[in-house]
């Protein structure tokens, strides 16, 4: 018999005392920023999940942290309690938005990240296979997973939120947060078959809209549910079929959408805007700031655009030298000895259609909030 796409009622691992004593963000956040990560081992209580992971900014010194992380992992036996069902979060950030989101566990045959592929949970931009052996060493040396995967879903009647609601049976944790993220709540739900049910309408209307049986994309940790299913192939036990993510309908008010400008370092910015009108053709307007600003021409199709821009620089840059930031807000486009490029935006609304038309979209095609907004580490799945 064929599982479902998620299990609504798997064991879930909840750590004991105050949560804000345990959770940290997402190990690819502030990677240029280690001192945050520094600050944090100075002030996070021990037995935590800074102990548990590795942060990408300490990739140089994989092997003495992977050592530690193994040594954390054996003492923290006891750290967790056991329950079974989903866990509803809602999470307040700093920046006044509020989101909500369902952990549960996701079939990992269901997912599947290469282009084009027609699976019911897809990766939405690029991966990139470097990035897989570091968490797959993680993984190996600790009998639990903590997600910070984010699965977007296309409900506009909130058929999951309500069905989460219905089954609300008690609150787990309720905690602030470190390093500007916030407050939490977790409360567990009891509700398998309406929150299946919701799944099964999910698909079917994406099958009505979209002509493919799409239940979700992945929004944030894509690289870590890559390697969940990996280790799944290669390396298969009784739990590692499935991995743990946090589930949200993508027009959930605290979800915001925000374009990821281009910035190019360059000696000849004139030449830069000469060579992009040579190479870029379209329809639509954009701006270009070498820092006052001047309209180019650029494919009206969004993602199109994209690829097409990011092809122009990173031929440039590779024939002339300097280098591309990936920037947010057109503040940061107004630079001195660079070339700002003004980025359209997807929506909301426009999200699900440009993966199933496009595929897998650019890197760094959207970004979704700030960093302090992203995921934290709190509930666990055992996977050995």
């Amino acid at each position: 018999m064929k599982r479902p796409v998620v299990d609504f009622s798997d064991e879930i691992l909840i750590p004991d005392g105050d949560v804000g004593d345990f959770a940290v963000i997402a190990c690819d956040q502030f990677s240029s920023r280690p001192e945050y990560w520094l600050e944090l081992e100075k002030t996070m209580p021990s037995r935590s999940a800074l102990e548990l992971i590795l942060p990408e900014c300490f990739l140089s010194d994989a092997g003495a942290r992977l050592e530690a992380v193994r040594t954390a992992a054996r003492a923290m036996g006891d750290r967790f309690s056991a329950v079974k069902g989903a866990v509803l979060v809602t999470r307040d950030t700093a920046y006044g938005r509020t989101r909500k989101g369902l952990v549960a566990s996701v079939e990992l045959d269901c997912y599947d990240y290469a282009d084009g592929n027609t699976a019911a949970i897809r990766a939405s931009e690029r991966t990139i296979a470097e990035r897989i052996p570091p968490r797959v060493a993680i993984r190996e040396a600790i009998d639990i997973e903590l997600p910070h995967i984010m699965l977007l879903v296309d409900d506009p009647d909130g058929l999951m939120m309500k069905a989460a609601k219905s089954g609300i049976v008690r609150t787990l944790y309720d905690a602030e947060l470190v390093g500007g993220g916030g407050r939490v709540k977790g409360e567990l739900v009891d509700a398998a078959d309406a929150l299946g049910a919701a799944v099964d309408a999910l698909i079917a209307r994406s099958r009505q809209i979209y002509g493919t049986p799409l239940f979700a994309l992945v929004g944030d940790g894509n690289h870590s549910l890559a390697t969940a299913k990996y280790c799944a192939e290669h390396e298969p036990t009784a739990y590692n079929g499935r991995a743990l993510v946090e589930i949200v309908d993508i027009y959930d008010e605290g979800i915001v959408f925000e374009p990821i400008h281009r910035l190019v370092r360059t000696d000849d910015p004139v030449m830069f805007v000469d060579s992009f009108r040579s190479a870029v053709k379209g329809e639509a307007t954009a701006r270009l700031f070498l820092p006052e600003p001047v309209e180019v021409k650029v494919p009206s199709d969004k993602v199109e655009a994209i690829k097409a821009i990011d092809g122009f620089c990173e031929t440039f840059v590779k024939h002339f030298g300097g280098d591309i930031e990936y920037v947010h807000g057109a503040d940061a486009l107004k630079k001195d000895g660079h070339v700002g490029i003004e980025m359209r935006g997807i929506e909301k609304n426009e999200f699900f259609g440009a993966v199933v038309k496009h595929g897998v979209l650019p890197k760094k095609t959207f970004s979704m909030g700030e960093a302090e907004e992203k995921r934290y580490y709190i509930e666990a799945r055992r996977i050995k």
